[in-house]
């Protein structure tokens, strides 16, 4: 049950983040689980970077950042943005849904391995039963708990998982101006802290990014904002490891390495979410 509880906390705490996404994937009316994808990719924060390159919480490759123009340059990097980010993955996801013939289960396989693996693996089997393709353990055990987390969210009376009030935490927004990026002059604009500015704002690297464009600032609303006092010294966030942590939410193999050569089937999953496994629990 600590796992179980963790969960809890973590979609507690993810709360201003799940509506807004949430909000987003209904405007491109796209399945509303879809949500809760980033707490299997990245226990929804936004400044994690896995040992495989991808980054922020939809847990971004380079490489696909830049197919859907997602900014990264040394000043900032726009797949710890939660507009940008967000942005590209339900992009790419809605492509990925089309692409495989309106298949979420070959559409989620391929956001985790990439649409190349898992076409070359249905065309090699001849079916598009992802569980009889040949594709990596880590894909398999991806698409299962994501089926097991929406189980679990829909049904959730019925395995005594007590959902969060869905109004919890404060309400984010996400402030436009095309051609400024300066988050410094933005908070000080707003009277708002850096450090405050930067919680929400992993992705500049530096205050002001240089040579980007496209930079939605994100900001909350729900008490006063902390000015920055003379003697603080702004603090940016730094991006942490994904595989630090040490997260049950997480897979811990690297995304995209073939772990296994066996196949790896719903079946024989009894807790593919980790709920009833020992492992070590993110810190507080």
């Amino acid at each position: 049950m600590q796992q179980q509880t963790h969960l809890q906390k973590r979609i507690t705490q993810s709360q201003p983040m799940i509506r807004w996404v949430e909000q987003q994937v209904r405007e491109r009316k796209l399945p509303s689980m879809l949500a809760f994808l980033p707490l299997i990719e990245s226990s929804y924060r936004l400044d994690v970077v896995s040992s495989a390159g991808a980054a922020g919480p939809w847990q971004l490759m380079p490489d696909t950042a830049t197919r859907f123009s997602v900014p990264m340059t040394s000043s900032f990097d726009g797949r710890y943005s939660l507009p940008l980010a967000t942005d590209a993955a339900l992009t790419y996801l809605g492509w990925l849904y089309q692409f495989f013939g309106q298949d979420w289960l070959l559409a989620l396989a391929a956001y985790n391995a990439g649409e190349g693996r898992v076409l070359k693996a249905v065309l090699s089997a001849g079916t598009r039963n992802l569980w009889e393709l040949s594709l990596p353990t880590e894909t398999r055990l991806y698409v299962a708990r994501f089926i097991a987390l929406s189980q679990l969210l829909d049904r959730a009376a019925h395995y005594r998982f007590a959902l969060p009030s869905w109004q919890e935490g404060e309400s984010i927004q996400v402030w436009r101006q095309p051609g400024e990026c300066s988050l410094l002059s933005w908070a000080m604009a707003k009277g708002v802290s850096m450090n405050d500015a930067s919680r929400w704002n992993p992705a500049w690297q530096l205050p002001d990014a240089q040579g980007v464009t496209n930079c939605p600032i994100v900001y909350g609303h729900s008490k006063a904002p902390s000015k920055t006092r003379p003697s603080e010294r702004p603090m940016l966030v730094r991006a942490v490891s994904l595989e630090s942590l040490h997260d049950p939410l997480l897979l811990q193999p690297a995304r995209g390495l073939d772990m296994g050569r066996g196949g790896l089937s719903l079946a024989p999953l009894p807790d593919p979410l980790g709920l009833k496994q020992s492992r070590p629990l993110l810190a507080p």
